[in-house]
């Protein structure tokens, strides 16, 4: 047997073994149109690009340094195909099977969500490696010449694959959550666009790291391994979303999201303390580290709260079945259910923490930094918003089924914006008016933020209003709180068996019906 057919026997065995939605993509991909004319087109500008500078390279292609910029050239051609129009692919890969009515024969079939979202990234990671090997032989040509930096191009290429995959998870994402088929057409503009400017920004940055990348500079190391920690991070989040989307609505399709919004809180500062503490020579505690991240947290959980508290906190007998049956471990698990009472207790928990490492952090600071009253002020800012979502939430869905979460965000956001510019209203007849901070300014919390920041006059003040504000939101929502946990610690729905009648098997709960149904007509 040759080798040849010897490889298309191997092959033929992983196909049988690969996930189906793999297969069926790479197959299709292969016999696109799309792919072969991206294809010829990655050759054809390759080669172009080699003859190109070859003419003019002249003397320098055998004494001068220009093995960098002929492999520039190259990779400004794959990061285009790999980063822009093979993630926008797996966009309209997804889009097509809901057009063409094909994604409702998949999902009666035994794959899981799960498998599809997976399938759909193993199809545009084989396109990924596709187009990888197309640019191969010229950047081999590159590795001849001089100034060549191997090191530079394999890390390059590597991080080039990652975002590939990244990029491709995120638009598969979100075509997942595009459901209205009148808002396609926009959103792929949008998609396209976004991976574009991706792209660009992404040369820019890989360029400018590159070249002050050094392999004996510990910092540089460790900023490269966080940032592809958080990458991974958010790889796993567009994951579970994707698979969410996909998963009918009476499973648990929430619980899975909020785990990983809560490793990556806890991922961001762990790495902190790692770094600090494990790396002293390397890094220390100052503002330019703790204070961005403070923000960034801040606002991660002011974006992952809105969407918390405002979801329907109605639980299907599957959610209600597949409980833990301790109830310490229900009581655990209960802030990661879906419902916007329990989603506003999983907030307030990680507020707490990160409260809680801002005193400990902020004073270690020194002079010239923060002073505790501003994490006291954003978490009473988020506690307050985020209790008023919560209950117009509630609220609202007792005056009306047809209202969504996504109309109680827009009006918590339209609140909020129409509070912060109340303070400003006098500047409409006064002409003259002069932004002088007062109590009344406390509704803006940009500027009360920044009042605090810079150690206003009015903290005193300040603090003290926005806790009694904080108390209030919790009590207002604390009733609901304490009866989403109860939904959890109390629910007693039995799991589901199967038993055998008359060599039949069935569902135990359907023998019951059944039963009960035969009682009745006696």
């Amino acid at each position: 047997m040759s080798t040849i057919e010897r490889s298309i026997a191997v092959l033929e065995q992983v196909g049988d073994h690969a996930n189906p939605i793999l297969v069926k993509e790479t197959r299709q991909s292969l016999k696109s149109r799309q792919f072969v004319v991206t294809f010829m087109l990655l050759l054809a500008a390759s080669w172009f690009i080699f003859t190109m500078g070859i003419m003019l390279g002249g003397d320098a292609i055998e004494f001068g340094a220009i093995g960098n910029e002929f492999f520039w050239f190259f990779y400004v051609i794959l990061a285009f195909a790999v980063l822009v129009l093979v993630p926008f692919g797996a966009y309209r890969s997804l889009l097509a099977e809901k057009d063409q009515a094909t994604y409702d024969l998949l999902s009666i079939t035994t794959l899981s969500p799960r498998q599809i979202v997976w399938g759909k990234l193993s199809s545009a990671l084989v396109q990924v490696l596709i187009f990888y090997s197309a640019i191969a032989p010229f950047i081999a040509f590159t590795s001849l010449l001089q100034g060549f930096d191997f090191l530079m191009v394999a890390f390059m290429l590597i991080v080039t694959l990652l975002m590939a995959m990244l990029s491709s998870i995120i638009a598969i994402a979100s075509s997942a959550m595009t459901k209205q088929r009148q808002y396609q057409g926009l959103t792929s503009l949008f998609v396209l666009g976004a991976l574009v400017i991706q792209t660009l920004v992404l040369l820019s940055i890989v360029g400018r790291f590159v070249n002050s990348f050094s392999l004996v500079d510990a910092e540089a190391w460790w900023t490269l391994a966080f940032g592809v920690v958080i990458a991974g991070s958010y790889f796993l989040l567009f994951q579970k979303v994707a698979t969410a989307h996909l998963t009918f609505e009476s499973d648990d399709r929430i619980s899975g999201i909020r785990m990983v919004f809560s490793g990556q809180f806890f991922l961001l500062w762990i790495g902190i303390f790692v770094m600090t503490w494990l790396a002293p020579l390397t890094f220390s505690i100052n503002d330019e580290l703790v204070l961005p991240a403070i923000v960034v947290s801040y606002v991660h959980w002011g974006l992952v709260g809105l969407f918390a508290v405002t979801e329907d906190p109605y639980l299907s007998r599957r959610i209600r079945r597949d409980l833990p049956k301790g109830r310490l471990r229900r009581l655990l698990f209960a802030p990661f259910l879906q419902g916007g009472n329990r989603g506003f207790v999983y907030v307030l928990f990680h507020l707490a923490i990160l409260t809680g490492i801002s005193f400990m952090l902020v004073p270690m600071l020194g002079s010239g930094t923060w002073s505790l009253d501003v994490p006291i002020a954003m978490t009473c800012y988020l506690v307050i918003i985020l209790g008023m979502a919560c209950a117009l939430a509630r609220w609202c869905l007792l005056l009306s089924s047809d209202i969504r979460a996504g109309h109680v965000r827009v009006l918590t956001l339209i609140i909020v914006a129409i509070a912060s510019m109340l303070p400003f209203v006098p500047m409409l007849w006064t002409p003259a008016y002069r932004f002088t901070f007062n109590l009344t300014m406390i509704l803006n919390p940009i500027a009360t933020l920044i009042h605090l920041a810079n150690d206003g006059h009015q903290a005193t003040a300040v603090i003290p209003v926005l806790c009694i504000g904080a108390v209030v939101a919790i009590l207002v929502n604390l009733r609901a709180m304490r009866a989403g946990l109860n939904v959890i610690l109390r629910s007693d729905v039995k799991p589901r068996s199967l038993v055998v009648i008359d060599d039949v098997t069935i569902w135990e709960e359907e023998r019951e019906a059944q039963t009960a149904e035969l009682e009745g007509r006696e």
